[in-house]
């Protein structure tokens, strides 16, 4: 929001208070609340930025898609990399969308001065770069009003005691601040490590192939020279310090993402403590409304929307945090012996609200005589809300959902039908994949609840699948071991 129009809504405060319309005593809306939903956003988006950079393979197959995910944390009018290796240099430029040519100009020529400045040439053209199209374009984004150059964050890639190589410019399209400046900074070192990595790696292989070649020929001339044997043996002492920087670069990186797991062990705790404040506060001040029976004061609707936008904040705190331990191989599961009918009849009273809400009919199919599951009673139930809540949000009025458990061998399978619009066949191998929402979806949602339930049932060593045709509905269903077939079942 811009300064024009904070003052407008203090204005509007103000008249307000002089008419006696504003409610005293309520606490009035946290300024904080949006601000605490992007540092969550910029945490996700980073901790998925870091694991591309992890695994660096190319500019075009580990930058591209990073910088499609910062593009979502920053509206990005423009990105340009600047690289030298070998007494060369080049300029990756990915523009945004319609972008004209004589803007795009004015942005080329703010990263040749900028990158003239950082490494000391006397001019531009003293650089000699070569130009290169990025392979994405950016979302188009509409230009605001503002400082010109505060548009611009230029970071020098730089490693340890190592000398500059390169240069991240990123152009917003509004002025641009110290928390960006501090986001975009975290994202740049985390790139020069793996730019830095990846050229180590890649003369460490060439080196290492001249070395060899070196002696393959002293072999052959029989070793005759003295001078060829130095020379080989300074090209193999070469190859094994390449190794140690080598080493060292892989160490920093793994350094790099434990600090990158304890940024996000930190920043969670410290939103959750805000978060827990503000739900306990509103279900205090939902009660104390119930008792006062002060229907005439708007505050009750207030207090649930406070509420929703907390807890749905909440759950996408605990979905990162559930996301990052099914990755690691450390998610914690409970398992025990459970009536799946039970879970299955739980399930759907939970939702008897928004079955209401949205004129669903739900009903419950359970086989006589199930025997025990083995499992984690509350994991099971979040896959089974999942799985439910998704149809509920596809399905229109008046359709029916259905929940289904039956035994089938050594396991028992959950099913959850809908007589929604179905899933088109392109968009079923990546249902399951994190981040990913069809173009057909009309309704918000992280793209992560089916790649934590897929990863919850796999621990459970289940399997997950969905079986839908366009146009009439959709079914998944997934597997959990029965309780007397504990030896089926993985140690977690």
């Amino acid at each position: 929001m811009n300064p024009g129009r904070r003052k407008k809504a203090s204005r509007h405060d103000m008249r307000e208070e002089a008419s006696g319309q504003r409610t005293r005593g309520l606490p009035p809306a946290d300024p904080s609340f949006g601000s605490l939903e992007q540092a969550y956003r910029r945490l996700e988006h980073l901790y998925e930025i870091s694991k591309l950079f992890a695994s660096f393979k190319s500019v075009a197959q580990s930058f591209d898609p990073a910088l499609g995910i910062l593009a979502k944390s920053l509206p990005l009018r423009s990105a340009v990399l600047i690289q030298t290796e070998n007494g060369q240099s080049r300029m990756i430029i990915w523009p945004s969308e319609l972008q004209d040519s004589e803007r795009l100009r004015a942005v080329k020529e703010h990263a040749e001065a900028s990158y003239a400045y950082l490494v000391g040439a006397k001019s531009t053209e003293s650089l000699g770069l070569s130009e290169q199209p990025g392979e994405t374009l950016l979302p188009r984004q509409e230009r605001s009003e503002g400082d010109e150059e505060k548009r611009f964050i230029v970071i020098p890639l730089v490693v340890a005691e190592h000398s500059l190589f390169g240069a991240l410019q990123l152009e917003g399209a509004m002025s641009l601040d110290k928390k960006d400046l501090t986001f975009v900074n975290a994202i740049a070192n985390q790139l020069a490590i793996a730019l830095e990595r990846d050229r180590a790696w890649r003369r460490d292989i060439t080196r290492r192939e001249d070395a060899e070649e070196e002696r393959a020929q002293a072999e052959t001339r029989g070793a005759a020279s003295e001078r060829d044997r130095l020379v080989a043996e300074s090209s193999s002492d070469r190859y094994e310090a390449l190794a140690r920087e080598n080493a060292q670069l892989y160490r920093q990186a793994q350094v790099a993402v434990r600090e990158r797991e304890q940024i996000l062990g930190v920043v969670s705790h410290d939103l959750r403590n805000p978060l827990s404040t503000i739900i306990m506060t509103t279900d205090a001040l939902a009660r104390q409304e119930a008792t006062a029976r002060r229907p005439e004061l708007p505050v009750p609707k207030a207090v649930e929307r406070i509420q929703r936008a907390a807890e749905r904040m909440m759950r996408l705190i605990d979905d990162l945090l559930d996301f990052v331990n099914i990755e690691r191989g450390h998610l914690s599961i409970k398992r025990q012996p459970n009536d799946a009918g039970a879970l299955v009849n739980e399930t759907l009273a939970s939702f008897e609200r928004v079955a209401q809400e949205h004129r669903l009919t739900m009903t419950a199919e359970v086989e006589p005589r199930l025997p025990p599951i083995l499992c984690d009673r509350v994991r099971i139930l979040q896959v089974l809300s999942n799985l439910v809540g998704n149809a509920a949000k596809v399905t229109a009025e008046g359709g029916h959902i259905t929940l289904k458990v039956e035994a089938h061998g050594n396991q028992s399978v959950f099913a959850v039908a809908d007589d929604g619009p179905g899933i088109r066949a392109d968009d079923i191998k990546h249902l399951f994949d994190r981040y990913w929402r069809s173009g057909e979806a009309k309704y918000r949602g992280t793209g992560q609840g089916l790649a934590i339930a897929r990863g919850i049932v796999d621990a459970h060593g289940g399997r997950i699948w969905v079986e839908s045709e366009w146009g009439h509905g959709a079914t998944f269903r997934f597997t959990v071991p029965l309780a007397e077939d504990v030896s089926a079942v993985a140690t977690p």
